[in-house]
């Protein structure tokens, strides 16, 4: 039959043929539009997240500084690394107080406040701050080229600049400027400069790690881009081939879906096929981020003697409930499959050898103190488990699994009942 079908698809639906590559060119540049503005669009959030972030620290700094003029600056006592403000001192103020009990005060103003905190940032979460000026009263407030090109923006109008840009060590840093205007209580230190109440007397800027965000758009640029080619390539190819492939391959198609069904009937677990699919998507995602990843295969001890004993049902409803013991104690990110008749598999990505032996130990103390029935007699059970965790030499899920295995096969040799690492 297809021998005749499909020559006759060929011959008379040439036309269809030409529609439908048409048709799939404009579904695939429609559904590149879609992703792209997804991408953008998502891209675009995350950068928004960081400029409200920074925009947070300024917005907090300029009430910092507010809040230490009302005060007319704060003291604090003068201590081992606390110095006077010498540009203070420059401006015939003394900033020394000396207090009772000779302890002695020593004046913060605004500027060293924000300098003082900044530090404090940077060592904390990497975050920097500082106010810059083109004519700054101390070294430390003279602005970087990209703070002039913010303050030259800022001259012209501009209220509010932000760039990412690569520090010293190569390192992404989302950088963010906020103007300053001069007040009138600001010319009691800046009226020789000549300023006037109203012009941009400098900026507020605040510089923040970008590694993660800039993590973050590589990812989604991957993802958007594998979500695009996967979902094109899947349309595409269903609409060209649909129309005269559906009654031919619809048997083909029945006996595929069979074959590819994901869950193991009897237990409801994952299947051999999904729960290799699932370690083998888990190992590609640990080599590629360098994560730890972890399995264990746990296996019924004597369970050919449960079959001889009680009968194949009650050897299947003992699978069923081992299966249910195992899947009430795993992680929410773990995942178990049936592999064999009395063996199962547990995926476990960002474990450690130690968080799988606990979960294993976990598992046979359950399973050791269920207990099982055929309807008439009661009887107890025990597992015996292997363990494996990825290494950097691993090329294939082969290895890991082999391991496992042979862990598995030392706990059997080693009286049963009990967990054994690879």
């Amino acid at each position: 039959m297809p021998q005749q079908i499909w020559p006759r698809s060929f011959q008379y639906f040439r036309n269809v043929k030409m529609f439908l590559i048409s048709l799939c060119v404009i579904i695939a540049l429609f559904l590149c539009g879609i992703f792209y503005l997804l991408y953008a669009k998502t891209t675009d959030l995350l950068s928004e997240r960081m400029r409200e972030q920074a925009g947070t620290y300024a917005d907090l700094l300029l009430h910092m500084k507010n809040w230490n003029y009302d005060y007319g600056g704060v003291y604090v006592e003068k201590g081992a690394g606390v110095e006077s403000n010498r540009y203070l001192l420059g401006l015939g103020i003394n900033p020394d107080v000396h207090a009772e009990y000779g302890r002695v005060l020593t004046l913060r103003n605004h500027a060293i406040m924000m300098d003082e905190i900044s530090r404090l940032s940077e060592r904390n979460d990497g975050t920097r701050f500082r106010a810059v000026s083109r004519k700054p009263l101390s070294p430390g407030n003279v602005p970087d080229e990209t703070e002039k090109t913010a303050l030259r923006q800022f001259e012209q109008g501009s209220r509010e600049f932000s760039r990412i840009e690569l520090d010293a060590s190569g390192k992404p840093r989302f950088r963010y400027l906020l103007p300053l205007f001069v007040e009138a209580s600001c010319m009691e230190c800046h009226r020789s400069q000549g300023y006037h109440v109203g012009s941009v007397i400098g900026a507020i800027s605040v510089s923040t790690p970008a590694t993660q965000m800039m993590d973050e758009i590589g990812t989604n640029k991957k993802l958007v881009i594998a979500a695009a080619v996967l979902t094109i390539t899947l349309l595409v190819g269903i609409v060209y081939f649909l129309t005269w492939r559906l009654v031919i391959k619809l048997d083909d198609a029945q006996k595929q879906l069979k074959k590819l069904a994901s869950t193991d009937e009897l237990t409801g677990l994952k299947n051999r096929r999904q729960i290799m699919q699932r370690l083998g998507e888990e190992f590609e995602r640990s080599t590629r981020l360098n994560e730890p990843l972890c399995i264990i295969i746990l296996d019924i001890d004597h369970f050919k003697r449960v079959n001889d004993t009680y009968g194949h049902p009650c050897g299947d409803q003992v699978l069923k409930q081992v299966a249910l013991r195992i899947s009430d104690s795993l992680r929410r990110y773990d995942s178990v499959g049936r592999i064999g008749g009395e063996e199962f598999m547990i995926v476990m990505p960002g474990a450690f050898l130690e968080d799988a032996r606990t979960l294993a130990e976990r598992q046979l103390h359950t399973i050791r103190n269920e207990s099982f029935s055929d309807g008439q007699n009661t009887f107890s059970l025990t597992v015996s488990a292997g363990v494996s965790m990825i290494t950097a030499s691993d090329k294939h899920v082969t290895t890991l699994i082999k391991r496992a295995d042979k862990a598995l096969y030392a706990a059997k040799q080693n009286g049963r009942d009990q967990v054994m690492v690879a």
